[in-house]
């Protein structure tokens, strides 16, 4: 029953936690402008942030060390501040898109000035990374992220083509009008997958075995709950 429970909260957090605003940005344009030809990029990018959480879980199990470290250890110093500098750039902005969701969800329910609440959204963040504890902040968060299963309810109740919903998930590019357009299909397509597979993801993914201490023979498991 405790191993249950482990899954079922690994699950929670997961739909909460590895969904961004960013993700969801590109998500909604893409498919305002190309519909549902652009799927297939989505289904790559998740089978893909699956398989690097996944590797990541399991080398902080077997190792004790985060990703990071791991690399610098291995790679040697040069190697790793290149991947630290770049990572933390990615994950700078990153944290800029989460400030800016933030911001406009409270702009929304109370109609504030959206400058106002981005300094507020900035406080209430780095409060949350002050006074929270990596536990809290994984589980507290994630949970509030269910919120996001609003979308499949969504998606149910608009009545979708199923038939171009089912065909959108086989890579093609489709026929367009201009090679501007194509230009478009190509950078919506990789900014679309930039946007799923983050290197906070598998960051935030290592260190949380290294605090939760994981073991080898726990990893598999807790690695399944993560890739679903």
């Amino acid at each position: 029953m405790k191993n249950f429970f482990e899954i079922f909260l690994g699950i929670l957090t997961a739909m909460g936690g590895f969904v961004e605003v960013g993700e969801l940005v590109f998500s909604v344009n893409a498919g305002a402008k190309f519909g549902y030809s652009l799927l297939w990029v989505s289904l790559i990018g998740t089978v893909g942030i699956i398989a690097y959480c996944e590797m990541a879980g399991r080398v902080a199990a077997v190792t004790e060390q985060p990703v990071f470290n791991l690399i610098r250890e291995r790679a040697g110093l040069d190697a790793g501040l290149v991947t630290l500098v770049a990572a933390n750039a990615v994950n700078l902005l990153t944290c800029t898109a989460e400030i800016g969701g933030i911001a406009i969800v409270w702009q929304l329910l109370s109609g504030w000035p959206y400058r106002w609440l981005i300094v507020l959204a900035f406080l209430f963040l780095l409060l949350s990374v002050w006074f929270l504890s990596f536990q809290w902040i994984e589980r507290v968060f994630g949970l509030l992220g269910l919120l996001l299963v609003v979308y499949l309810f969504a998606a149910v109740y608009l009545r979708p083509d199923w038939g171009r919903f089912a065909a959108g998930f086989v890579p093609r590019v489709p026929h367009l009008e201009t090679t501007k357009d194509y230009y478009v299909y190509a950078y919506f397509a990789v900014a679309l997958m930039s946007s799923i597979m983050l290197p906070y993801e598998t960051y935030f993914y290592a260190s949380g075995a290294i605090e939760d201490g994981w073991k080898p023979s726990s990893s598999a498991r807790r690695s399944s709950s993560r890739a679903t």
